[in-house]
């Protein structure tokens, strides 16, 4: 069963902060590049069973990625969509889902 993958556009924003700083802190274009390159992948990685990622928050999932980031997003069934809710820093405490 496929699901449809929706990325809103404050979300695109957040994942274009999270790799502009990595772009500016490190002046490594290569590994900005790589991180948002695997953001994305496995974002869309879950058009396919994403129920195989753990229970979050009420009734979100997240995936951790590699270098510390965090995938947060809620299964819509009755639609077939995944909706991305936020993409944030894996030590970041304080956020608004």
């Amino acid at each position: 069963m496929f699901y449809k993958v929706e990325i809103p556009d404050f979300v695109k924003q957040d994942i274009d902060k999270l790799t502009n700083y990595i772009y500016n802190a490190s002046f490594s274009k290569i590994i900005a590049k790589k991180i948002y390159n695997e953001l994305y992948r496995v974002i869309f990685s879950l058009n396919f069973m994403p129920e195989m990622y753990q229970k979050y928050l009420w009734e979100y999932r997240r995936v951790i990625v590699k270098w510390s980031y965090k995938i947060i997003y809620k299964i819509d069934k009755k639609n077939k969509k995944v909706i991305i809710v936020r993409v944030i820093r894996a030590e970041r405490k304080n956020f608004k889902i």
